[in-house]
């Protein structure tokens, strides 16, 4: 295989392999790519810094088989909505083997493009969070535990729902703040834990649960964990840790 194929707006399509390849593959067409794309090889004449961001986001996605398998899920949630369209292909052929004519006709290129990078981004939000907020369990379990682990775990997997939610909202409020294309997932992530922190710290000013303290340290403590990924200036232009919980504990008895 030479080259890139025709942009067809995923991320396999970036980096120009089919959906069912193997990981030795996708490092090969990675490593092409890069070679190709990386401004300081002094290769880059045909491609810019934006492809080489545009190359490193979908490997960042499809390297990891809990982030693929995400990003698979997404796009094939994405195929079902275009399938059930007026003039979309049968569903009984998958979207992307769909003759051109037919994809062009129930879903535009760039809308194909959109819905390929929101679930690409989605799925590294939650692979983000769930990493996060592993790391900020076992800190809260030695440090000062208020449940044990399985409740931890129960509430981390709800708290990685809601952060991996309002993807492009929250992918525009990390631009916004300066985010870099290859800090926009860790920035976008941030985003969430602020408007999370929000959420409870409004329910606590009602009554303040155990269940509601130890999220609100778990989302001070993921805070810490993403933060550590990004320069400071940009976690600052972020809000910087919404310290949720020192929030609630005057209330908390």
């Amino acid at each position: 295989m030479s080259g890139r194929r025709s942009p067809g707006g995923t991320h396999y399509d970036v980096l120009g392999v089919e959906r069912d390849c193997g990981p030795d593959e996708l490092r090969a067409a990675y490593r092409r790519l890069a070679w190709t794309a990386h401004p300081d090889v002094g290769n880059g004449d045909s491609l810019d810094t934006s492809n080489m961001a545009e190359i490193n986001e979908a490997w960042r996605i499809l390297s990891n088989p809990d982030s693929r398998r995400s990003y698979d899920a997404g796009l094939k949630s994405a195929a079902v909505a275009t399938q059930a369209r007026p003039g979309s292909s049968s569903p009984s052929t998958p979207f992307w083997q769909a003759p051109a004519q037919q994809r062009s006709s129930g879903v535009s290129r760039a809308a194909r493009r959109r819905q390929a990078w929101v679930a690409g981004v989605q799925a590294q939000m939650a692979r983000l969070a769930r990493q996060a907020g592993r790391s900020a369990t076992q800190t809260l379990l030695i440090r000062n535990a208020r449940g044990d682990r399985g409740e931890y775990d129960v509430l981390v997997d709800a708290l990685v729902t809601r952060l991996a939610s309002d993807v492009e909202s929250r992918a525009r409020a990390a631009r916004a703040a300066g985010a870099a294309p290859l800090d926009l997932g860790v920035a976008a992530t941030l985003v969430g834990v602020r408007s999370v922190a929000d959420e409870v710290r409004r329910q606590g000013s009602v009554s303040v649960s155990k269940e509601l303290l130890m999220q609100a340290e778990l989302l001070d403590r993921m805070w810490d964990v993403l933060a550590h990924e990004l320069p400071s200036p940009l976690t600052v232009a972020l809000g910087g840790n919404p310290r949720t919980a020192r929030a609630l504990k005057p209330r908390h008895s």
